[in-house]
């Protein structure tokens, strides 16, 4: 009885998932049994800190006492994707069910012994307004000998029963409604952070998984939904399939909208003194307004009045045009950039709303939404951070072009560095993504009678026609 108070103790000191970091409702969750009675439903979340991933107090991973230390950087073993609920993506080779996971992945080049590591989550009941209690975290210890392979992933099943047979399991359940997973070093070491992660209850969707993607940039990487689950594999976005590829006779190609009349194309192109460009569904010019732009980098029609809309990066302003190249007005939208490159990049607008969404490209990367009817100092409606769990200086990772889909009202994003697109709702949190595979990618249109999908790129000076996803399968929305 005294060891394990002690060791309930060494919890409540080291534990991060149980601390007050993150906004919480107030009531302690009891311990779940299968997993499988969709217990959870409520719609509380963990904050705003989607998949933070951060392990901001024990940077080396060296608690305890330093002979008992591990000689490796602990926080190199990261949770790097987490399946919530599932139907039929991996049964358990134990037991046959299909109960969440967290896969675990060793970025270390040797071989880790988790032995008595400690994997727990705090539910996102948890009261940040009382004192802490031990009934407000649910944890495993892992048994001795598991062990991870050098560069190589480990997956344990959270169904609440704690078994070693071919695989882990431990003995908790992950909530539906949301909550903060954690991984520690052993308790030999005090328990330090090695890595966590957070997700609400729209994060829980059957048989998609959230999972870190670092694109090519070695670090914990932003966490996003998995249409394709990879247990036991390298993190990867399901791919869009290319259907074809057109020649561009655009200096630059920036920006891409869909003609009111669905038939034709509006792009821009960047360099000094750029034009705005008509083109058919092959790509070819069949217009060109002479606008003299600055630096132009996205654009989009109003499908009503017809009036198109463009962002200039560097002077951080949208400029409104009639179909003639007109000017009718300019719009300045108010964000900090660490240099003039780092500016606005994809712009789209919601015709039922007249709101318009720009994306600032990074440095810092936001989703700004904005009623220019209104006066200058009353045009901005929010302002979202698009980091998705990963530090704003992460790399890998850039926005791009924008696309307001008036069916489903979402917006749809690319990224030039990561070569993906990605669902958002209108607040920016991530509800798909995919695999574009083509690069210099700046602007996005779709044509959803069609089901087509149409990127630009500027350094190939190319139109690229993807087949729509079918079905699009994708979490819900915010509300």
């Amino acid at each position: 009885m005294l060891f394990t108070l002690i060791f309930l103790v060494l919890i409540a000191c080291s534990d991060p998932v149980s601390k007050s970091s993150d906004d919480s409702g107030s009531n302690t969750q009891s311990e779940q049994g299968d997993g499988q009675d969709g217990s959870g439903e409520s719609e509380s979340n963990a904050g705003d800190d989607n998949g933070d991933g951060n392990s901001n107090d024990d940077g080396d991973g060296s608690g305890g006492d330093a002979s008992e230390s591990p000689v490796f950087n602990m926080q190199n073993v990261i949770i790097n994707e987490v399946m919530i609920r599932q139907q039929e993506t991996l049964a358990d080779p134990d037991f046959g069910a299909y109960s969440g996971w967290i896969e675990l992945h060793n970025r270390e080049s040797s071989q880790v012994d988790l032995s008595h590591w400690v994997v727990g989550y705090r539910p996102s009941s948890y009261s940040t307004a009382v004192e802490y209690s031990v009934q407000d975290i649910r944890f495993s210890v892992l048994p001795e000998g598991t062990t991870i392979p050098a560069n190589g992933y480990l997956l344990l099943w959270a169904g609440g029963v704690e078994h070693v047979g071919e695989a882990v399991h431990l003995s908790l359940v992950l909530p539906h409604e949301g909550g903060k997973i954690g991984l520690y070093g052993p308790e030999s070491s005090d328990m330090p952070i090695a890595d966590t992660l957070s997700y609400d209850a729209l994060d829980v969707v059957d048989d998609i998984s959230l999972g870190r993607m670092d694109f090519g940039e070695n670090h914990r990487g932003f966490l996003l939904p998995m249409n394709d689950p990879t247990p036991g594999q390298v993190n990867r976005l399901a791919p869009l399939k290319l259907l074809n590829s057109f020649p561009l006779d655009v200096s630059d190609p920036s920006g891409l909208s869909v003609d009111h009349t669905g038939n034709y194309f509006w792009t821009i192109s960047d360099d000094s003194d750029g034009s705005i460009y008509k083109l058919d569904r092959m790509g070819r010019i069949v217009n060109e307004l002479k606008v003299r732009g600055d630096d132009m980098e996205g654009i989009t029609q109003h499908p009503v009045n017809r009036t198109l809309y463009v962002v200039e990066e560097r002077k951080r302003e949208i400029v409104q045009y009639d179909t003639l190249g007109n000017e009718i007005a300019r719009y300045p939208v108010d964000v900090d950039v660490r240099s003039e490159n780092d500016g606005l990049e994809g712009i789209s607008i919601n015709p039922a709303t007249n709101h318009i969404f720009v994306v600032n490209e990074q440095n810092p990367r936001v989703l700004i939404e904005l009623d220019v009817l209104r006066g200058f100092d009353r045009q901005e409606i929010r302002k979202t951070p698009m980091n998705f769990g990963a530090p704003e200086d992460a790399g890998g990772l850039d926005l791009s072009g924008l696309f307001f889909d008036t069916e489903d009202e979402v917006l749809w994003m690319v990224s030039d560095e990561a070569r993906a697109v990605f669902v958002l709702d209108i607040r920016g949190r991530p509800l798909a993504a995919y695999h574009a595979g083509q690069p210099d990618l700046e602007g996005i249109a779709i044509i959803r009678d069609e089901n087509r999908i149409f990127l630009v790129s500027d350094g190939h000076q190319q139109l690229f026609e993807y087949d729509y996803p079918q079905p699009l399968r994708r979490l819900p929305a915010s509300e």
